[in-house]
């Protein structure tokens, strides 16, 4: 061969061999500067249990995204050699009974990323189970020993009758004992393998975006413990041997009454009126359409003499008020609600020899500061404007939610 070929030949490949390095790093450069990323799927099956043959399951993609903002398509695979419609969402009937995986793939400009979820199908004529709260057993009479309302829900009272003076602020909680013993299995050769409580269903508390399904306490039986006054709405959920599950929800009533007694309020002096101030709590949420309140009424009573019984000057009228206010005295915010001014003395005896100061606060007066649970402290003043001291015989705060 000639030696000029040869060495024509030998160039041309080491020519050859650099282009193609060269290519092959303008291609891993292209590949870093470029944006492009894989979508993220999120696959949702609805029913999230067991179903049955011959039932719709619904399936959904909502929640998948691109986070470059691409085009995204879908396909489905139901697993039993169906493929569903390439929409966001689609339906399947399964005709028999087994597991079946599902696959969906979303793609988007350069990338298919799958998910598989597997779904149980049992025989159409499957027994399934029933969830049940037990509450009758659960309904305190109140304080004053009045039997509960009737209604299907759980009610627990909170009674402090003895409160001493120095508790100008109510700070009680209470144990809801939760009882799903009525449940039952489907029939005799199924049983309850798992009992879930959500105790708060209008929050959010593990983040999936659902607010009724997560689990505060299992068992078929379970203590909710420091527990406020308030209106709370719980689930049950259970699950079978089968994998079915059902849920039933109920709610949960916690009332209060509080009693002080046999204090003395000073008179008007060079300080201004004599006041003492008690702090109460209010429970209110937002966990119905048609409800953004849930206390029905706090009812506030002072039970005083009529006459001072060491008065020097003046009458020697006791005259004693009540100001409500909506919220606590350190809020920057708080507004005066309702007060007892507007009463004549007359108006406020109540026997022989007492006067009583009251107010009934009901659900529009409170405001309502955020959506979902919310509790705060609120305010009430005994207010002496008189200049002898008085001295009190009963002073009753009573929160009732049922």
């Amino acid at each position: 061969m000639d030696k000029r070929a040869l060495q024509f030949m030998r160039r041309a490949t080491v020519l050859l061999t650099a282009c193609l390095f060269l290519a092959t790093a303008l291609a891993g450069c292209l590949e870093t500067l470029s944006s492009d990323s894989p979508p993220t799927v999120s696959m949702n099956v609805s029913p999230s249990g067991t179903v049955k043959v011959g039932d719709t399951v619904q399936f959904s993609a909502t929640g998948s995204n691109d986070p470059d903002g691409d085009p995204m398509s879908y396909t489905w695979d139901f697993g039993d050699g169906n493929l569903g419609d390439p929409s966001l969402t689609t339906s399947h009937i399964y005709n028999s009974q087994g597991t079946f995986t599902v696959t969906l793939c979303v793609s988007s400009t350069d990338f298919e990323v799958c998910e598989d979820r597997d779904v149980i199908v049992a025989a159409a004529d499957a027994a399934e189970p029933t969830a049940s709260i037990v509450y009758e057993q659960y309904k305190d009479s109140d304080c004053l020993g009045d039997d509960a309302p009737a209604g299907t829900f759980i009610l627990a009272w909170i009674c402090e009758e003895e409160m001493d003076t120095s508790d100008e602020s109510i700070d009680a909680t209470t144990t809801i004992q939760l009882d799903g013993s009525d449940s039952s299995a489907g029939d005799a050769s199924t049983y309850i393998t798992d009992y879930s409580w959500d105790l708060d269903n209008y929050i959010d508390s593990d983040g999936d975006g659902i607010t009724d399904n997560d689990v505060d306490r299992t068992g078929e039986n379970a203590e909710w413990t420091n527990v406020w006054p308030g209106e709370y709405e719980i689930k049950l959920t259970i699950t079978d041997n089968q994998g079915f599950t059902d849920s039933t929800n109920m709610d949960v009533f916690v009332n209060y009454r509080g009693v002080w007694a046999e204090f003395t309020i000073d008179g008007n002096g060079s300080s201004g009126p004599g006041t003492v101030t008690f702090e109460y709590p209010v429970t209110y949420q937002k966990q119905h359409s048609s409800q953004t309140h849930s206390i029905r009424y706090v009812n506030i009573e002072a039970t005083y003499p009529q006459e001072d019984d060491d008065w020097a000057v003046g009458s020697g009228q006791n005259r004693l008020d009540l100001y409500a206010f909506n919220g606590s005295q350190s809020d920057s915010d708080t507004e005066e609600m309702l007060n007892t001014t507007h009463l004549n003395d007359a108006d406020m005896d109540c026997g022989d020899e007492d006067r009583c100061a009251q107010l009934t606060l009901r659900t529009t007066q409170f405001r309502n500061f955020n959506d979902g649970e919310f509790t705060m402290m609120w305010t009430v003043d005994l207010v002496n404007e008189k200049f002898t001291d008085a001295t009190v015989k009963s002073f009753v705060i009573s929160l009732e939610y049922k």
